[in-house]
């Protein structure tokens, strides 16, 4: 890509990412009207927790993994060659899901009774129902995550961004339209949802040349290959995954609500990650593949340190106003139907703790991509071992003492633990990254975010605002017009460059 294309496509897919993200808030508040944080919503979340987080480990390091090889299979064999590699990955994955699907009907109480063994039987019981329905997501979100990243590596991001508005849409059509809403309902509209997110990236499939074939080959070099790095990167990749699992499990001995809270509050965090960090890692991990097979070193450390940089730009100033503005954030959202005064309490303090990792979940996020592209994944396995056993630890030992919001601190201490060694693995492999440079960078955009705090402070002495929604919109306004000055002022390059690109687009539509 030519000199600022990387903002180009960054910003088109978070323009998209964000719509489909509202969708997605559209849907948690009618889901929050109807149940709040009763126990029914605890084992909604379980139920799909189970196969969706299992499920998102496989499925993010297949796509990881599977990135790479087409992009090398392609640069070397051309698209043909590609699709014909990625029928026959997808075809053998499919198998293995449906294995998966009926070891999982058949052992569905046990899988349960380890995920939340301290739910209640009548609990366990329904769980157990719901979980069999949900367990059909594993086969779709296996094709899922094979079709994204064909179309990531055509580069064709906006379909993918897209793709959660059509998962929501059966959801939310059944919240708003039906009489007695109940979980089981919810459950079957989330499968349906899934069908429907595969179903609509055919299209944009079949017009980059791509077609269904039952082509099967065991024996093919490339399949062994990533087969080799699948497994290290389910643990170096799916550390997020499995820390939300334990996040849910540990939950489930705490009050009633807790996992709901936590669910409401980590959608909130995922608006936020996938608006920013999963836009620009979908964009620039492609590209900093396809460098690494062109054998062009600069170019691949250059995206490497922009995205960084890009990614702190916006996560560290919106973190400091996440935590801010909790309270108020939670209750202009979900307070409202079932979600009363007690959810506030409890949720705000989830995404209290929850907000502290996103700018070491993005660092981490692109880092991890970095080495799965130079095909480092022991190193990834090993950090993401350290940062899982970290906040198991930390869960189990601060859900004693401050319930939900200890559990979410816990997740927030691993991002940044995992963030901290991954940043150190990739200064010694890469040899000349300029990590004083990054550090100088990052800096500055800590210190504009601080001083953009300290102005809200003041300015909420000065104006006492009982609305939430004014609060959030005046803060917000102030917050982002006192850091845009303070990186104007300490002229942080990647600021200057999103910034030139907004007024060029702004100035040419005028004319």
């Amino acid at each position: 890509m030519s000199k600022n294309k990387v903002f180009k496509a960054t910003f088109i897919v978070m323009v998209m990412t964000i719509l489909s993200r509202a969708i997605g808030f559209g849907r948690d508040i009618l889901a929050a009207f109807h149940f709040g944080v009763e126990s029914s919503y605890d084992i909604y979340v379980a139920s799909v927790a189970i196969p969706e987080s299992v499920f998102m480990i496989v499925g993010l390091a297949i796509s990881t993994t599977f990135i790479p090889m087409l992009s090398e299979v392609k640069h070397n064999k051309g698209k043909e060659e590609m699709f014909k590699f990625s029928s026959n990955v997808i075809n053998i994955l499919s198998v293995i899901s449906i294995v998966i699907i009926i070891l999982g009907l058949i052992f569905t109480k046990e899988i349960v009774n380890i995920f939340v063994p301290n739910f209640s039987s009548d609990e366990i019981e329904l769980t157990i129902f719901l979980t069999r329905i949900t367990l059909f997501n594993v086969f779709l979100l296996c094709i899922n995550a094979c079709f994204i990243s064909i179309l990531q590596v055509c580069e064709d991001f906006i379909v993918p961004a897209l793709l959660g508005i059509f998962f929501n849409l059966p959801i939310i059509i059944y919240l708003l339209f039906f009489n007695n809403v109940n979980v089981v309902g919810l459950t079957v509209a989330n499968v349906l949802g899934n069908l429907i997110r595969v179903l609509v990236q055919l299209p944009s499939l079949y017009k980059q040349g791509y077609k269904i074939d039952l082509y099967v080959n065991l024996r093919d070099e490339k399949l062994k290959a990533m087969l080799i790095l699948i497994i290290p990167v389910i643990i170096g990749a799916g550390a997020n995954s499995i820390n939300m699992l334990v996040d849910k499990s540990v939950a489930s001995g705490l009050v009633t609500g807790s996992m709901a809270a936590l669910e409401y509050s980590q959608r909130l965090i995922q608006f936020v990650s996938t608006a920013i960090t999963t836009s620009l890692v979908s964009v620039v991990y492609p590209i900093m593949a396809n460098r690494l097979n062109e054998g062009d070193k600069e170019g691949f450390l250059k995206y490497l340190i922009k995205s960084i940089v890009i990614i702190c730009l916006f996560l560290i100033p919106i973190t400091l106003g996440i935590m801010f503005l909790s309270n108020d954030i939670i209750k202009l959202i979900y307070e409202r139907g079932r979600f009363n005064s007690n959810a506030v309490v409890l949720t705000s303090m989830a995404l209290l703790g929850y907000s502290i990792q996103l700018p070491f979940a993005g660092i981490r996020d692109i880092l991890n991509s970095s080495l799965f592209s130079m095909k480092k994944t022991k190193v990834t396995t090993l950090n993401g071992i350290v940062g899982v056993v970290v906040n198991i630890i930390l869960s189990i030992t601060l859900s004693k003492y401050f319930g939900v919001l200890g559990i979410a601190i816990a997740t927030s201490i691993s991002a940044l633990v995992i963030a901290i060694l991954l940043l150190k693995s990739t200064w010694k492999i890469v040899g000349d990254f300029n990590i004083k440079a990054l550090i100088y960078k990052l800096t500055k955009i800590l210190i504009s975010s601080c001083i953009m705090i300290v102005a809200l402070f003041a300015l909420n002495k000065l104006i006492e605002l009982n609305n939430s929604f004014v609060k959030i919109v005046l803060c917000g306004t102030v917050g982002a017009v006192v850091f845009f000055i303070m990186c104007m002022v300490f002229k942080l390059e990647e600021f200057n460059e999103g910034l030139e690109i907004i007024l060029n687009k702004f100035y040419r539509g005028s004319r």
